[in-house]
């Protein structure tokens, strides 16, 4: 069975930095997968499809999801594999 971790902490920073406008980041583990995948925010959908180009990660299906910290959704993207990998150097870097 696959490690559980605790990622609330990274979680709250992603939500905040998106509700603040720019692209959040948290990781999650994905039980169908079986792998950690990452999860991009952003409270702009222009923002996030950006930062996809620039940073050469797969768009795939955007979803929306509500929280208490923000009055409108926020977009929401799914990077696995490859594309994990590359949002996992960008969180270390930055």
């Amino acid at each position: 069975m696959a490690e559980e971790h605790d990622y609330r902490e990274q979680y709250n920073q992603a939500v905040s930095r998106a509700v603040a406008g720019d692209v959040g980041a948290y990781p999650d583990f994905d039980r169908h997968r079986q792998e950690t995948v990452w999860r991009l925010l952003s409270s702009d959908r222009q923002s996030l499809l950006r930062f996809c180009q620039r940073q050469g990660i797969s768009v795939g299906r955007m979803d929306t999801m509500k929280t208490l910290k923000s009055p409108k959704p926020l977009f929401q993207l799914i990077a696995a594999g490859h594309d994990a990998d590359t949002v996992a150097k960008w969180v270390r870097r930055g």
